[in-house]
């Protein structure tokens, strides 16, 4: 066994996630496994989302997502084979081991991984996130999947079967994943104090940055998520796997095992050192047994004793049975020499003699460890991995249910409906669970909708039409259609229009909207200028990374860009000092650049 027999034992859910955290943390294969696929996915879930938001094309974005999703899945495989390597196997894990088992399993593993999405979709809608609590089986799928027992399809009935009792810890598992809170809060406050230490220590202006870290931001919201769904794919690997393990240790004593491999066994000297250890130990006792023997044919001899001496001649004297023997010996020849006792010495040597052969005739005692494994191969002990045998010790399975037997009933109506000439196909088997009755037909039938859903995604993607696309009109020419629709687009207004209203508004002292209209103004005379790009979609900060004017005029738009964020977004108090300055700043930019050309 790779690890501790005590580590070895069955768990309650709080101590398997606390193993499984553990593990990641003193593991590096299984984040270097794990990471790049979780951030491919959370990448490619951030460009869907974008693409749908600006009514983009969704083709390559559901295309990267789904080729990401298929990588996940893969990569979830390898690194429960790899966890499970390192727990229960004798030899060192190896990544790329893990890769090849798992891209052998591959299609398995996407399908499987769809089931459980399927599965994990149905709790959240019927049950608003409570049947988590009471449904939990499937946590367990990659590492099953990997084991390759069972149909995918019915991968929450195998996963029970191979789960056992920790079945019924392993919803409470997934609730104490529910730490991940920590982990984001954990991210949010380390980004806080980067930003402190950066304004602090080293001067950067990390205002904008500041602002967009905030609690209030969902898009800030958002990426904290995507980071903490990224690092914590490496625990649901390992849960996954030592949940596993945690069933096998309950129905088949893998702690049991563990602890047999570990018990002293008796080490026997081999090659020159046995024969070395044979010279010295063996070498006087050897004189010694055939000295005994001597005297005790003398004695026989001496008082004509019918005593039997062949056993000792024939089996020879046991190192640990030459002191016994010897003081047997000396006090028959006391009863001889000494007492001139013939009988009593005869009796004595008969009897010593006869408890030797008793004793001889016991079997040897076995070790610790030998003991163990004769406990252990007993029947109720044996798992075999014969799928024959298997099948013959298992028990007889349960009656199916209503649902299994009634598309049973019509698959045989469907075959007596062809033709005699045609060849009957095989009997469809089916669950033989009652509670699983009909699962895979629920699966199957979850897993089409999902693709009907998808493909109506990639239909309709196609039948949308672009904003600012042109079409042929009536006559054959080119119409252009608006950018915006919008009252508050800064291309719905000239920039004078824009400054005009501006200057209403501070005259009635609202001053916040004031600045509001005359940093419209500013953007849309920069768009007409062709120093920009003007799109709502974009943020003020983004129109200054694609700035394409000059230096002066791109530190003035920058000074503008902070006051105006800090005013409309801060929600700041703005007087009319704070307007007057800004007028003052956007008055050179709002003056038409020569030899512009004025674009709509």
């Amino acid at each position: 066994m790779a690890v501790d027999a005590l580590e070895l034992r069955p768990r309650n859910a709080v101590a398997l996630f606390d193993a499984a955290v553990r593990l990641c943390a003193t593991t590096t294969g299984v984040w270097a496994i794990t990471l790049p696929t979780g951030a491919l996915l959370v990448a490619t879930a951030f460009s869907l989302v974008e693409a749908t938001t600006r009514h983009e094309s969704l083709v390559f974005p559901v295309a990267a997502w789904t080729f990401a999703w298929i990588l996940r899945a893969v990569s979830q495989g390898a690194a429960c084979h790899y966890v499970d390597q390192q727990v229960v196997s004798t030899t060192a894990p190896s990544i790329r081991a893990s890769l090849l088992a798992a891209i052998k399993r591959a299609p398995a593993l996407i399908v499987a991984s769809t089931v459980m999405a399927v599965i994990n979709l149905a709790l959240w809608v019927f049950t608003l996130g409570i049947g988590f609590l009471f449904v939990g089986a499937h946590a367990a799928g990659y590492a099953t999947t990997m084991r390759g027992q069972g149909s995918v399809l019915g991968i929450y009935g195998t996963c029970s079967k191979l789960l056992g009792p920790t079945r019924h810890i392993a919803p409470w598992v997934r609730v104490c994943g529910a730490s991940q809170l920590i982990l984001a809060l954990n991210v949010h406050l380390m980004t806080q104090m980067v930003l402190s230490l950066g304004r602090g220590l080293f001067g950067f202006d990390v205002t904008f940055v500041e602002r967009f870290t905030s609690l209030d931001n969902p898009t800030w919201l958002a990426t904290v998520a995507a980071v903490t769904f990224a690092l914590f794919e490496p625990v649901r690997a390992a849960t996954s796997t030592l949940m596993l393990i945690d069933g096998r240790v309950r129905q088949e004593g893998l702690d049991l095992i563990a602890q047999v491999e570990q018990l002293p066994r008796r080490k026997k000297p081999r090659g020159v050192a046995l024969a070395i250890a044979l010279a010295l130990c063996f070498a006087l006792p050897a004189r010694a047994e055939s000295s005994l023997v001597e005297r005790a044919a003398k004695l026989t001899d001496e008082c004509a004793m019918r005593v039997d001496l062949a056993p000792l001649e024939r089996q020879g004297i046991p190192d640990d049975e030459q002191s016994s023997l010897t003081r047997l010996i000396s006090r028959v020849e006391r009863r001889v020499f000494e007492d001139d006792d013939c009988d009593a010495a005869e009796a004595d040597l008969r009897e010593g003699l006869r408890l030797y052969a008793e004793l001889q005739a016991q079997p040897a005692p076995l070790d610790a460890q030998d003991t163990a494994k004769k406990i252990l191969s007993r029947r109720e002990f044996q798992t075999s991995n014969d799928p024959e045998k298997a099948a013959e010790e298992e028990p007889p399975p349960d009656e199916p249910g209503w649902l299994a037997k009634l598309f049973k009933a019509l698959w045989e109506w469907l075959n007596k409906q062809r033709d005699d000439d045609r060849p009957t196909p095989p009997e469809v088997e089916v669950s033989a669970s009652p509670a699983m009755a009909g699962a895979n037909a629920v699966m199957i039938g979850a897993i089409v909708l999902v693709a009907a859903v998808l493909l109506f995604i990639l239909i309709r993607s196609f039948k949308r039409k672009q904003p600012g696309q042109t079409e042929l009109d009536e006559t054959g020419g080119l119409t252009q259609q608006p950018l915006d629709h919008d009252t508050m687009s800064a291309l719905s207004k000239p920039p004078e229009t824009w400054a005009g209203l501006a200057d209403e508004l501070a005259a009635k002292g609202e001053y916040r909207e004031a600045i509001r209209h005359l940093y419209l103004a500013l953007l849309s005379r920069l768009h007409r200028d062709g120093v920009i790009d003007y799109d709502p979609t974009l943020s003020n900060w983004e129109y200054l990374f694609a700035f394409k004017g000059a230096s002066s005029l791109k530190a003035g738009f920058k000074d503008l860009t902070r006051r105006f964020d800090f005013a409309w977004y801060g929600n700041l108090g703005v007087d009319s000092l704070a307007y007057a300055m800004f007028r003052k700043v956007a008055e050179p930019l709002l003056v038409p650049a020569e030899g512009s050309t004025t674009r709509a």
